[in-house]
């Protein structure tokens, strides 16, 4: 089995947790060294080409490929440009140099939000609705345009099977979203506050390592049982929203300096309406179900220290030991 992008946190845990399985042999590709320990897993650091993916595929005698090397989900992007190249035209070589060498099957990560924020959306969305395709940016608009060619891909090629595990936006780790959350008087559209789906980083490890290890193919929406409002999100991440107008959120990225407020990382719409999926397929036909809510992975996340603490508490806290002392 190989893994490309197992440098990043999430690829590591992947690895580790396949390399649990005495019969599953595990290589990884990434781009750096891996953050984090990988098991027994053997892993190569390079930026392979298509013909050269082909040989490290039949050399390996790979039958099972997963694919989450994208630019934008264990750190910021350095330019569109090269997200561009690595989230789009990297899976596309990818899964060309699957089908000559033979693989029989790639499950990608994907997200929740591929289907995008509009009034018209259902109140549950199931993998029946299209991808959007058109208001979203940046890493959301790579990963539908990748949806959109895997289909074709897949219906030109129904002997390799290509799963896409559509997750909601993660929690632990680094996280954009997450990030916005957590800074001071993060703001909210006035008027609007839209339900959003998490899920706990230990609950994706689990997805990619129980789809990967069983035949699967097509879209699977992956989420947490519960939701929460963008403002509950806030709070729980030990903040209070700032209700503002739009100009006031939308802006570029060249215009933020250290100093201002973090940007809405994503297309205001998700501010101003849901997209909450409908996970029932990868419950009834893969037997997948989270572990973890949104809520408490959040306060997890922050006890664990990879959040800002509650400084309220904090001083509570403080005060309470000082008067004990005295």
């Amino acid at each position: 089995m190989l893994i490309n992008g197992v440098g990043g946190v999430l690829g590591a845990r992947v690895a580790r947790r396949l390399c649990e399985d005495a019969d599953v042999t595990v290589i990884g590709l990434s781009r750096y060294e891996p953050l984090a320990p990988l098991g027994r897993a053997e892993w190569l650091v390079a930026q392979l080409n298509g013909l050269q993916l082909v040989e490290l595929l039949e050399a390996e005698q790979i039958d099972t490929v997963i694919q989450i090397d994208f630019a934008g989900t264990e750190a910021p992007v350095s330019s569109r440009e090269a997200a561009i190249q690595q989230n789009v035209i990297g899976t596309m070589d990818l899964l060309g140099a699957c089908l000559r060498a033979g693989v029989q099957q790639v499950v990608v990560r994907s997200h929740s939000w591929v289907y995008g924020a509009s009034p018209l959306n259902p109140m549950m969305i199931d993998e029946r609705r299209p991808v959007a395709r058109s208001g979203l940016r940046g890493f959301l608009r790579d990963l539908a345009e990748v949806e959109i060619f895997m289909g074709e891909f897949a219906e030109q090629h129904p002997d390799m099977r290509v799963a896409s595990l559509r997750m909601a936006p993660l929690v632990g780790g680094w996280s954009s979203l997450i990030d916005y959350f957590s800074q001071p008087w993060p703001r909210m559209l006035i008027g609007f506050d839209p339900v959003i789906q998490l899920l706990s980083i230990n609950d994706a490890v689990e997805a990619l390592a129980h789809f990967a290890l069983n035949p699967c193919s097509g879209p699977y929406n992956l989420a947490a049982d519960d939701a929460v409002c963008i403002s509950q999100a806030i709070r729980l991440c030990g903040q209070l929203p700032s209700p503002t107008i739009e100009s006031m959120i939308v802006r570029s990225k060249r215009d933020v300096s250290r100093d201002q407020p973090q940007y809405w990382p994503v297309d205001v719409n998700f501010m101003r309406h849901t997209c909450v999926v409908d996970t029932h397929r990868a419950k009834h036909e893969m037997g997948w179900a989270p572990q973890y809510g949104a809520a408490d992975s959040i306060i997890a996340t922050r006890q664990n220290g990879q959040a800002p603490p509650d400084r309220e508490a904090s001083e509570a806290a403080l005060r309470a030991f000082l008067n004990r002392k005295r």
